[in-house]
């Protein structure tokens, strides 16, 4: 074969093999993406007026001598139906069931119509006393009106009678004897069998 014919034949085997080097280079599969987690497509449930109980604390002694460890915390306030001031002094020698609310709050909205028939059923025996937290004055008036509340209730504007049972949840009911001892704490919504429980236990203790 002439030097012709082989120098065109050379010079097409080397362009060939060029292009196929080229190929193979193009066809390195590249490094793989790392996978990233899915966002979430719904947020996370958040549960809201959960209750949460209070530190607990020794049930004292009913017949005990009212000491400053477990003598209920006095406090003044205005009674929005009347708009004098009350203090919880004021009701020593009798059972007060001191309820903290928020007309806001569903359970409690609920339990106030069990306060008010046992407040209307013991007379001068037991006395219901409920502190709105964290609410308008508006909003208490309203919801008082509305329902016919009529036993006392304070708006605490502040949250200073809240800080001084340590609040930490709606509703919560603290129960006072008439020596003004703190003798037991629910944390929750109360029913009438329970209140009423409740009072014939301590009246059953006085002997009243």
């Amino acid at each position: 074969m002439s030097k012709k014919r082989i120098l065109p034949l050379l010079l097409l085997l080397l362009l060939i093999l060029t292009i196929a080097l080229a190929a193979c280079s193009q066809a390195t599969p590249a490094e793989p993406k790392k996978l990233e987690p899915a966002a979430p497509t719904q947020a996370p449930t958040v549960v809201i007026h959960t209750p949460t109980p209070l530190p607990s604390t020794p049930t004292p002694d009913p017949n005990a001598t009212p000491t400053p460890e477990n003598l209920a915390p006095d406090f003044t306030a205005i009674n929005l139906q009347t708009g004098k001031p009350i203090s919880l002094s004021d009701y020593r020698g009798k059972i007060v069931f001191l309820n903290f609310w928020g007309s806001w709050c569903p359970p409690c909205r609920m339990e106030m119509p069990a306060f008010q028939e046992v407040y209307e059923e013991y007379g001068d025996q037991v006395v219901i006393i409920g502190v709105g937290v964290n609410d308008s004055e508006a909003n208490l008036r309203g919801f008082v009106q509305e329902k016919g509340i009529t036993y006392p209730i304070v708006w605490d504007r502040t949250s200073e009678v809240a800080r001084k049972y340590r609040i930490r949840s709606l509703p919560t009911t603290y129960r006072i004897d008439q020596n003004g001892v703190m003798t037991g704490v629910a944390v929750g919504a109360l029913t009438k069998e329970q209140l009423v429980k409740a009072i014939e236990s301590m009246l059953g203790e006085s002997g009243g």
